[in-house]
C-alpha cells in the first residue's frame, strides 16, 4: 500500500549532477539489509560510485540506506531540498524519523548521456535539528545495473547558500602512467568556507592504498598531488575527492599505471586445449547447411541486407545479419560478435555504413534471431551459469563453436576478400572475438575487442566481487550438484584469456576506466599474452556502456588495416 504523503514533493524533469554540487548529507552511507534474509549485515556505500564496484545488484536483500548530517540554519524554510536519483526502488524515505516519500523506481538508462529524472522534496524546518546531528534512511530494495557510470545521488541543501567545487585533473589525457615515478595530478578547489579535503586511492582489488587529508581556505586554489613515492604496481586506480567546508562537495576519477606490465595470478586448466580441439571436431561433423535470403528491409542505397542461417555443433540452426555492397567484387569482411542476450537489434550501425565492407552481424544461440536456439531462464542460470556442474555441457561450448561455423560462413562467399577478414565486438563480444581470432587463427586478419567477457574470471570474481552471488545462484537453481570450487573449475574452461597467446593478427583493445562491468585489468590480463601486433586506447572516463563510441573506433582501425 502507497502510504499518505505527508508533505508535498515537487518532482523535476532534470538530470542530477553526480559531483561538484554542494550538499550537506555525506557521501558515506552504510546499506543495512534486512536481517531475515542474509548473514551479512550491513556493507558500506559511497554514492560517488556505482553499485556494482562495492559488490551491491538486484540478488542483494532489500536494505535501509542510512547516514546522518549536519544541517546549518538557511535563511528561509522553504530554502531545504532534498533531491534523490537512486538506481534502485525506494520504498520509504525517512529523515529524522519523519516519512518524507516512498514507492517509486529509477531503472538503469543504456545510453552514453542517460537521463535519470531526480526527485526534489521541499523539507518543513520543523522536521530538521539544526546545528546538530540529523538522520536520514531509504529503505530501497531492487539494485540496478549501472555499467560503471555513477548515477546515484542523494542532496539535501539550501538554495540560499551558494555550492563549492571540487575537480580532478591529469595531464595525460588517458590517465596512463608509465611508470609508478610520474604519476600525479592537480586537485582544483573552490570553497565557500575553511575546511578540508580527502584524498583516497583505491586499487581495483577495492584495497585502500592511501589516505591525504588537506586543509583547505576559503576560495579559489589548486593542489599538486604527487604520488611518485607510493611505488604503485601495474593496475588501475580510483580516486576519492571529497571537499568539506560548509557542506560536503565530491569528485571521482580513474588512472592505470603500466597496465601492459600486469602478470597473470591463474594458469591454464589441464586438458583446456584438448578439450576445444574436442569441440571443434565436433563442428566439422555437423553439415553447415548454410542458406542466405534478401531481404529489402535491410537493404540501402550502398549495400544489400540479408539474414543468413547456418547449422552449427549440435545440429542446432543459428542466425545472423549480413551486409555486402551492391557493386561488384571482392571486399573485407567483418564478423560482428555480440554482448550478453544482445540480439543486434539496433541495426542502424549497419544500415548506415557507406564504406565497401561487408558485415556479419552473428545472433549466437539464445541471442537475436537466434533466441529459441538455445532457451535458458534469467537470471539465473543464463548463458554464464548453464550447466555450470557439466563442463561439457556449459552454454559457452556451444556459443563458441557458433563463432567459428560463421568464419566457416565467411569463407564460402565469393564475394569476401579472404585475407580481409576481421572480427570484432566488446563485452561478451569482445571475449568472443579473442576466442574466434584464436581457434580461427590461420583465417583472421585483424581483430578489436572491447572489455572483454569471459575473460580472466578469477580475477573478474575478485574484482566484481557480486560474481560470487552470481555463481551461488547458478548452484542453487542446480540444487548444488556441485561446490562452489567445482563452479568455479568449470569457468575456467571457457576463460578466453587462455586463448590469446594464439592470436596470429593485428589487435585493438578498447577500455574504459570507469567500466565496472569487466574491469580493464581483464582484457590487459589477455592483452600481455598476445605476441602478434597489438595496440590499445584507454576512455578513461567510459564505463561498460562505451560512452565514446567504441565501435567507431574500431571500424577505424579496421579501415585502416584492410584499406576500405
Amino acid at each position: 500500500m502507497i502510504k499518505k504523503h505527508i508533505i508535498a514533493y515537487i518532482f523535476f524533469n532534470l538530470t542530477t549532477t553526480i559531483g561538484f554540487a554542494q550538499n550537506f548529507i555525506p557521501f558515506d552511507w552504510q546499506l543495512v539489509y534486512n536481517s531475515d534474509t542474509v548473514t551479512e549485515k550491513s556493507t558500506p556505500i559511497n554514492l560517488l560510485f556505482s553499485w556494482e564496484r562495492q559488490g551491491v545488484s538486484y540478488l542483494k536483500p532489500s536494505g535501509n540506506l542510512q547516514t546522518t548530517f549536519f544541517v546549518p540554519k538557511a535563511k528561509k524554510s522553504s530554502d531545504y531540498v532534498l533531491e534523490v536519483t537512486l538506481l534502485a526502488h525506494v520504498e520509504s524515505i525517512h529523515i529524522n524519523d519523519h516519512y518524507i516519500d516512498g514507492d517509486f523506481s529509477t531503472d538503469f538508462i543504456w545510453s552514453a548521456t542517460p537521463e535519470y529524472k531526480s526527485r526534489k522534496f521541499n523539507i518543513p524546518a520543523k522536521y530538521l535539528k539544526f546545528n546538530q546531528e540529523n538522520s536520514i534512511s531509504i529503505q530501497c530494495d531492487n539494485y540496478a545495473y549501472t555499467g560503471g557510470k555513477n548515477h546515484n545521488a542523494v542532496k539535501f541543501y539550501a538554495d540560499s547558500i551558494s555550492n563549492s567545487a571540487i575537480d580532478i585533473q591529469f595531464e595525460p589525457e588517458n590517465h596512463l602512467f608509465n611508470k609508478p615515478s610520474e604519476v600525479k595530478f592537480d586537485l582544483d578547489i573552490y570553497a565557500n568556507t575553511k575546511g578540508f579535503a580527502e584524498i583516497v586511492i583505491e586499487n581495483d582489488y577495492h584495497d585502500t592504498l592511501l589516505v591525504k587529508k588537506l586543509t583547505v581556505k576559503k576560495g579559489q586554489q589548486s593542489e599538486k598531488i604527487n604520488l611518485a613515492t607510493e611505488n604503485l604496481q601495474a593496475g588501475f586506480y580510483s580516486i576519492t575527492a571529497i571537499l568539506k567546508d560548509n557542506a560536503y562537495t565530491g569528485a571521482t576519477s580513474f588512472f592505470t599505471v603500466s597496465p601492459t606490465e600486469i602478470q597473470a595470478v591463474s594458469t591454464q586448466p589441464d586438458g583446456y586445449s584438448q578439450y576445444w580441439n574436442n569441440a571443434l571436431e565436433e563442428l566439422k561433423t555437423v553439415t553447415p547447411k548454410f542458406k542466405v535470403e534478401r531481404k529489402d528491409e535491410l537493404s540501402t542505397e550502398k549495400r544489400d541486407g540479408y539474414i543468413v542461417q547456418m547449422q552449427s555443433i549440435g545440429n542446432v540452426t543459428i542466425y545472423g545479419y549480413y551486409f555486402t555492397p551492391k557493386k561488384k567484387g571482392k571486399f573485407p569482411a567483418i564478423l560482428n560478435l555480440p554482448g550478453y542476450g544482445y540480439g543486434f537489434e539496433n541495426l542502424d550501425e549497419f544500415l548506415s555504413v557507406q564504406d565497401d565492407v561487408i558485415e556479419l552481424a552473428l545472433c549466437v544461440r539464445g541471442h537475436g534471431l537466434s533466441a529459441k536456439s538455445f532457451e535458458t531462464e534469467f537470471p539465473a542460470p543464463g548463458f554464464f551459469g548453464y550447466e555450470i556442474c557439466d563442463v561439457n555441457k556449459i552454454a559457452y561450448r556451444q556459443i563458441f563453436m557458433d563463432c567459428i561455423r560463421a568464419v566457416d560462413f565467411l569463407f564460402t562467399r565469393d564475394e569476401v576478400d579472404q585475407s580481409k577478414i576481421g572480427v570484432m565486438g566488446s563485452s561478451q563480444g569482445g571475449g568472443l572475438t579473442i576466442m574466434t581470432a584464436s581457434l580461427a587463427a590461420e583465417h583472421i586478419s585483424a581483430c578489436a575487442y572491447g572489455d572483454p567477457f569471459p575473460t580472466d574470471l578469477k580475477n573478474h570474481i575478485r574484482i566484481r566481487t557480486l560474481i560470487q552471488d552470481e555463481l551461488n545462484s547458478y548452484l542453487n537453481y542446480y540444487d548444488n550438484k556441485c561446490t562452489f570450487e567445482e563452479g568455479i573449475n568449470t569457468f575456467d574452461f571457457f576463460d578466453t584469456k587462455y586463448f590469446a597467446k594464439n592470436i596470429q593478427c593485428q589487435t585493438l583493445y578498447i577500455t574504459g576506466l570507469a567500466d565496472d562491468d569487466c574491469p580493464p585489468r581483464l582484457g590487459f590480463s589477455a592483452y600481455n599474452d598476445i605476441t602478434a601486433p597489438t595496440q590499445f586506447k584507454i576512455f578513461p572516463n567510459d564505463s561498460h556502456i562505451g560512452e565514446s563510441n567504441w565501435k567507431k573506433e574500431m571500424m577505424a582501425f579496421f579501415k585502416k588495416q584492410f584499406e576500405f
